[in-house]
Formats: structure tokens, C-alpha cells, sequence
């Protein structure tokens, strides 16, 4: 007799877990003791793993700090399999995080704010910021963003500077917190996360039959 196979996601391997549980114990020291402070040693004491185990995965500290940065994109800008059974609105909202708690926003920024002040005392971590943090999220928005333009859902001449402007707009100066590491009253955020997609669509969203004015790039001369 021939089992049937059982459906399901497919298991995480044990290194995939194991890098993952790594990953989490580094996130936790470099919060606690900043980068500059921080050594593989604790990590590893902390994850009771081996140094050995350690360097398989990670060469050195800056390699964890960027898997750090990696993982804790995805509670920046969250793009689900689902997305495409949404309406654009209702798919950015989801996207941006909109409903996360006030824990789940203290976690976040907690880390965005000693990553960019340890990256003062530690150039490298300027490029490690950018390649593995804002550039990937701002190109997994940008592809979003075609895909939404190619189906006639937005009208945009540059998608990625349309996602540039987005993610300003919902990361950047209206974000007023209390004190540094808190957040904002959920319910402020919810409305002005609602008012950053309600504007940005209200410009790139075809209405009346009529083409949204397009987003130029400033680098690009503009059409005679």
C-alpha cells in the first residue's frame, strides 16, 4: 500500500532554524549592548552554540548585524503571498503595517534607532543599512508598484521613485513619537498610515478615465 503524501508547507531544515535562532539571539545583544559593544563570544554564549557553529553561519559580527537587518526589514514593509486577492488600498495598508501593535512598533524602531546611531561611530555599517534595509524594501515596493501599474491599477512614470516617495512618506518626518523608543498612540498611527496611502493614491490612481499625473524623476528633464 503506497501512503499518501502529506501537503503542508515544507519543513525548515535544522540549519535554517538554527540560523534563524542565531540571528534572534544577535538581534537581542546588539539591542542590549549596541554594535560597537557587542562580540560573537556573547552571542554565542547566549545561544549556548559553539563558536564553531557560530562562524559556519556568520564569518564575523558584521555578517550577523546584516542578517539582522535583513530579518527586521520584513517588520518594516510585509509582502505576503495574498496580496493580489486585495484592492491596491487595502493591499498597501497590509504592506506598511498598519494594524501592528504598539509592542510590535516600540521592537521595530527600537532597533532602526541604535542601528543608526551606532552607524556613526561605525561607517560600515552605512552600507550594510542601506543594501540589506531600505534599498531591498524599496525595491520589493518598487515591483509591487509595476505590477499594480502594468495591470492599470496606478499610473506612475518612475515605480521606483513612486516607492521612494511612499516609503518617505509613511518613515519619515509626520512620524512624531513621544520620547526616542516609543511609539506613536496606535490609533494616530493607523490614521496617518491611512493618510499617507489615501494621498499617494489620490496622485497615482486613474480616475474619470483620465491618466493621474505621472511622477517625474527630478534627474530627468521634463517633457517639452
Amino acid at each position: 500500500m503506497v501512503e499518501k503524501r502529506q501537503r503542508g508547507r515544507p519543513k525548515v531544515s535544522p540549519d535554517a532554524e538554527q540560523r534563524d535562532r542565531i540571528v534572534d539571539i544577535g538581534r537581542g545583544v546588539f539591542l542590549e549592548r549596541g554594535y560597537g559593544r557587542s562580540t560573537m563570544d556573547e552571542v554565542a554564549a547566549r545561544g549556548c552554540v559553539s563558536k564553531k557553529t557560530l562562524y559556519r553561519f556568520f564569518a564575523n559580527k558584521l555578517e550577523l548585524f546584516a542578517a539582522v537587518v535583513e530579518a527586521h526589514r520584513h517588520s518594516m514593509l510585509a509582502f505576503p503571498d495574498d496580496l493580489d486577492a486585495c484592492d491596491v488600498e487595502a493591499a498597501l495598508r497590509v504592506i506598511v503595517r498598519l494594524d501592528i501593535d504598539a509592542d510590535q512598533d516600540r521592537e521595530r524602531h527600537a532597533l532602526l534607532e541604535m542601528a543608526f546611531f551606532e552607524a556613526a561611530a561605525h561607517p560600515e555599517l552605512h552600507e550594510v543599512i542601506f543594501v540589506h534595509g531600505a534599498e531591498r524594501s524599496r525595491r520589493d515596493l518598487t515591483e509591487r508598484l509595476q505590477q499594480w501599474a502594468a495591470a492599470g491599477k496606478l499610473v506612475l512614470d518612475d515605480a521606483g521613485l513612486a516607492a521612494g516617495i511612499l516609503m518617505d512618506m509613511v518613515f519619515g518626518s509626520g512620524r512624531r513619537p513621544p520620547r526616542p523608543g516609543e511609539p506613536e498612540d496606535p490609533e494616530a498611527r493607523r490614521r496617518r498610515l491611512k493618510a499617507c496611502i489615501a494621498v499617494f493614491l489620490r496622485g497615482t490612481m486613474p480616475r474619470q478615465g483620465l491618466p493621474a499625473a505621472p511622477l517625474q524623476d527630478e534627474r530627468r528633464p521634463a517633457p517639452r
